[in-house]
């Protein structure tokens, strides 16, 4: 099974459509571009980056702890 970072899992497990999931972005980054594809696409790099960043967060608490987020019983997990 292939590994997939954070923003593709989520994308691929999300029922919105490109729209759908451009206009929640937008909403919730206050963003103005109007390309869908775009928005989405940039949102997917940067969650690349906040995982990381978020788990070495937590590794700093404790070595043992692992970032999972699961969805429709699906999980990924930060290397």
């Amino acid at each position: 099974m292939e590994k997939l970072n954070l923003g593709e899992f989520l994308h691929r497990n999300s029922h919105k459509s490109n729209k759908e999931l451009a206009d929640s972005i937008r909403e919730v980054k206050k963003l103005s571009n109007r390309h869908d594809n775009v928005v989405v696409h940039q949102e997917k790099k940067s969650l690349i980056s906040t995982a990381k960043k978020l788990s070495q967060c937590i590794k700093s608490f404790n070595e043992e702890a692992e970032l999972t987020i699961t969805i429709n019983k699906k999980q990924w997990q930060q290397d």
